[in-house]
């Protein structure tokens, strides 16, 4: 009698084996899909916050031109007769802000505190303001150096050619509130006192890319000026 599991050769299997390996493979082949989604992802955040750092540092860029715009009375000097210093805050400059922001060459930018004309709008002037617009007719905020002849120190690109490294793609750009009356006045007795006018200033930033965009906010407070214009 034949034994016929010793006659018939057994075959190993391997159908497992491959199973195993293949499982492995999927494996390996997904945890480096994930460490490279992983790296790129960090690649781009990092983008992104030095691009936000950027728009930041163009903001306060502007801030900073708008002090100056409303601070430094003897800018006339140097720039001519755009420099607007000594108007600011001077009660005898027949320079008032407009509702909704002015657009007038001279006025550019400068508003009229919500609620004053409209006690309806309680709406913030930086909302209301289309910080898009290109047309020197129409546009209604400042852009950085206009009034204080600081325009050729900003430098734009995206770090192609001379321009290098990559600088904001638009120059930063603000807008002027007046929070008090350029006059006013306590009275303390029998005496009447004048203090200082308040602005507020919004500024807009740039990134490298034009859709990075940062906004500051800061008070500017300056003594109310005694002397007319050019004098």
């Amino acid at each position: 009698m034949i034994d016929l599991q010793k006659a018939i050769p057994q075959r190993p299997q391997r159908g497992l084996a491959l199973i195993f390996v293949l499982l492995m493979m999927a494996i390996a082949i997904s945890a480096a899909l994930f460490a490279a989604r992983s790296t790129l992802l960090g690649d781009k955040t990092a983008r992104n916050d030095r691009d936000r750092q950027t728009a930041f540092q163009a903001a306060e860029l502007a801030l900073n031109d708008a002090e100056l715009d409303i601070m430094d009375a003897t800018l006339a000097l140097a720039t001519g007769s755009k420099a607007r210093g000594c108007k600011f805050g001077n009660k005898h400059a027949a320079f008032y802000p407009e509702l909704n922001c002015s657009f007038n060459a001279d006025r550019r930018g400068f508003c009229e505190m919500p609620g004053i004309s409209d006690p309806d709008k309680i709406e913030p002037m930086y909302k209301v303001v289309d910080w898009e617009e290109t047309s020197d007719a129409s546009r209604r905020y400042v852009t950085y150096g206009e009034f204080t002849g600081r325009s050729d120190h900003f430098v734009t690109g995206d770090g192609t050619g001379s321009v290098k490294p990559p600088m904001p793609a638009k120059p930063p750009k603000y807008i002027i509130v007046q929070s008090t009356p350029a006059k006013v006045q306590i009275l303390r007795g029998n005496q009447t006192f004048e203090v200082e006018a308040a602005y507020k200033v919004y500024a807009l930033g740039y990134g490298v890319n034009p859709n990075t965009k940062v906004m500051l906010e800061a008070e500017i407070y300056k003594p109310v000026l005694e002397k007319s214009c050019g004098s």
